[in-house]
């Protein structure tokens, strides 16, 4: 009887490291998440490195874990692409993650969204920031008019 318990429960125990073992093989490479449609890694010439660049940095340092730094991409996006569109293109590669927080169009001209995998140990997370040009005639608008660009991270499960 001592055997088959002792034999049962070396089995439960290495079930649970295989699962465990194969969640943090998994957590360890970030999720990939495509950009949407139209939108291009070649960026148009302007004055908007610093604000872009900016963006990207502050995304790539708040989803750096234990486990090294996100994969951060930024791209130029259509003329015509909204908030909505970028955010539910998004949203729909990560079918069954949680939302992180109010992803609402506030109006401004940063807007940002995140998003956890549903998982209790190592999540990976991602994360998007919208910047677009101010409304015409608003005193505060960035120095590029008509550029629209969005900033995707990717962050390892930590």
């Amino acid at each position: 009887m001592r055997v088959l318990l002792a034999g049962v429960g070396a089995v439960m125990v290495l079930g649970a490291a295989a699962v465990a073992g194969a969640r943090w093989h998994t957590a360890g490479e970030p999720v990939p998440v495509a950009p949407p449609p139209g939108s291009s890694t070649t960026l148009p010439e302007g004055s908007y490195e610093t604000v872009v660049d900016n963006g990207a940095a502050e995304v790539s340092t708040d989803l750096r874990t234990g486990r090294g730094g996100a994969e951060v991409r930024t791209y130029a996006l259509p003329a015509a692409a909204t908030w909505d569109q970028v955010r539910s293109g998004v949203a729909g590669q990560l079918d069954g993650w949680r939302q992180v927080g109010d992803c609402a169009d506030t109006g401004d001209r940063r807007v940002r969204c995140s998003w956890s995998e549903p998982t209790r140990w190592w999540p990976r997370r991602v994360r998007i920031v919208f910047l677009r040009p101010a409304a015409p005639g608003d005193a505060d608008s960035y120095p590029w008019p008509d550029n629209t660009f969005l900033v995707i991270g990717a962050a390892r499960g930590g």
